[in-house]
């Protein structure tokens, strides 16, 4: 130690030790608390931004869509469909709708959503609506958003869009009218009453 004082011996040696004990604690809580890459547990759940596409000649203000908690998001106002030029929508997207990462075939949501059909720029939208709605099955490691498509005759069909244009989550594609997801809605009288300008008049 020569002439140095022990107590700068130690300051030296108790410093150059406390990182490295340091670091060490740091690592062992990390493989504690699961963090870093390849001990992260996946969520049960995602959440993606939600579009529509209308296919109806109607004015559609707003989407609601609820399941068992914590299943639940809504989505952007959408245009009327114009003669002979496909669905309109598909670009505006609201944030967001929560769902199961993995499909689940029994999982039945609502979905409502406000139109506007007297298009006399005075008369207040109607809440529609189509219980039991199914999914239509979904890569749940490749899903992009989710999108509500609506069809004439107050039909409604909700996919998650996860890439597979074969299968049935390819939005370009207008859904046969024989499709077994698609949901028949009908008028919803209690949210017209509670959300309504007007309620049921």
């Amino acid at each position: 130690m020569g002439n140095r004082p022990l107590s700068s011996f130690f300051m030296k040696r108790r410093f150059g030790v406390v990182p490295a004990i340091l670091t060490g604690l740091a690592v062992t809580l990390a493989g504690c608390t699961g963090a870093g890459r390849g001990y992260e547990r996946p969520s049960k759940y995602l959440s993606g931004g939600v579009k529509a596409l209308n296919y109806t000649p109607y004015y559609i203000h707003r989407i609601n869509i609820e399941g068992p908690d914590p299943v639940r998001g809504g989505g952007p106002n959408v245009m009327p469909a114009k003669p002979g030029k496909g669905p309109s929508g598909g670009g505006a997207e609201s944030c967001c709708l929560t769902y199961p990462r993995q499909w689940q075939p029994d999982l039945r949501v609502t979905v409502r959503w406000l139109v506007e059909k007297v298009k006399d720029g005075k008369t207040p939208g109607y809440w529609y609506k189509a219980e039991n709605v199914r999914i239509a099955q979904y890569d749940g490691e490749r899903t992009g958003g989710a999108i509500a498509i609506f069809l004439p005759r107050d039909r409604v069909r909700l996919m998650i869009v996860d890439g597979n244009h074969d299968g049935g989550n390819n939005a370009n594609n207008r859904p046969p009218d024989d499709d077994p997801l698609i949901a028949q809605g009908v008028r919803d009288d209690e949210w017209n009453l509670k959300y309504r300008k007007g309620g049921l008049q």
